[in-house]
């Protein structure tokens, strides 16, 4: 199939897919499923193959023998020890901000 894909909600693709996939849903990616796209989600689960570039405002997940070969923008990205990610990785600003250490040095600094 190849086309743009809008959907609500929760979808697991199975199969082949190439073109655009947009929702503010989770999007699971099958263990069988090979997906050519540029995908903007808030969760995208991934089990197959993915060839492209992920936005997600939540969540990526790259399990276990799955592929991801694309750059992804999230606020929290998971990649299982025996998944294969190659891309580049930017986090999404304000979502997963590093956290603020400096009270915690101060304190350490004054008891030595």
């Amino acid at each position: 199939i190849k086309g743009t894909l809008a959907f609500d909600g929760a979808l697991e693709l199975n199969g082949t897919f190439e073109g655009e996939i947009i929702s503010e849903g989770t999007l699971t990616i099958g263990s069988e499923a090979v997906i050519k796209a540029e995908i903007h989600a808030a969760k995208v689960i991934i089990k197959g193959k993915v060839q492209g570039n992920i936005t997600a405002t939540e969540l990526i997940e790259v399990c276990d023998q799955a592929e991801l070969y694309g750059d992804v923008r999230t606020a929290k990205f998971i990649v299982a020890e025996a998944g294969t990610f190659r891309g580049r990785s930017d986090p999404i600003e304000g979502k997963a901000a590093a956290p603020e250490f400096s009270p915690v040095f101060r304190r350490l600094g004054a008891k030595t």
